[in-house]
């Protein structure tokens, strides 16, 4: 059943439904695996996130809108990579979410197909995301869509008081800069 949504580009009034949709999102991973775990104004990082998003000419975030209700929004952008790798300017899609309820209706799937087209008329050489391993669900979706493994992302948790120290040490910086990858 494919209900009658519409994609299209996020508008300002779109943010406080986007803000739930990634709640939403954060909430099944956090189910999936303790650590997603986040910080008391994690939504309103994430609204300020968003809003940046909104504005840059790097990134666009697409929602489905089904009858002026967002029950999805898919959130894409254009990076580079040192010239040393062939892939230099290539696509991330860093979130999708669709409500629940409206899951299984290919909301899903119109969203990453249009920030596809929109990733290919950017000219980028390739598309990223980073999907839950403990999620078979998203991993299946994506592989449907013809995303395959490429790099597999290994973690080591700090014991608490080092995630400390590095809380600490973030404050004391530009949270753009470590969202960039430019401090540590």
């Amino acid at each position: 059943m494919n209900p009658a949504f519409v994609i299209r580009e996020t508008r300002r009034g779109d943010l406080s439904a986007i803000v739930s949709l990634w709640r939403e999102m954060m909430d099944v991973h956090a189910g999936l695996d303790e650590r997603f775990r986040f910080v008391a104004d994690a939504e309103a990082e994430f609204a300020r996130h968003a809003r940046r998003m909104q504005k840059s000419a790097c990134s666009r975030i697409f929602v489905a809108d089904l009858g002026g209700a967002v029950i999805g929004y898919v959130l894409a952008e254009t990076q580079i990579r040192p010239p040393i790798y062939p892939a230099g300017r290539y696509g991330f899609i860093s979130d999708l979410c669709v409500a629940e309820r409206y899951r299984r209706r290919g909301a899903g799937r119109a969203l990453v197909e249009r920030a596809l087209a929109w990733l290919r008329s950017e000219e980028v050489n390739a598309v990223e995301l980073l999907a839950a391993e403990r999620n078979p669900d998203a991993i299946a979706f994506w592989e449907s869509l013809g995303f395959k493994p490429y790099l597999r992302l290994l973690r080591l948790d700090w014991p608490d008081e080092a995630r400390t120290r590095i809380r600490f040490y973030l404050g004391r910086h530009n949270r753009d800069e470590h969202s960039r990858g430019l401090i540590p």
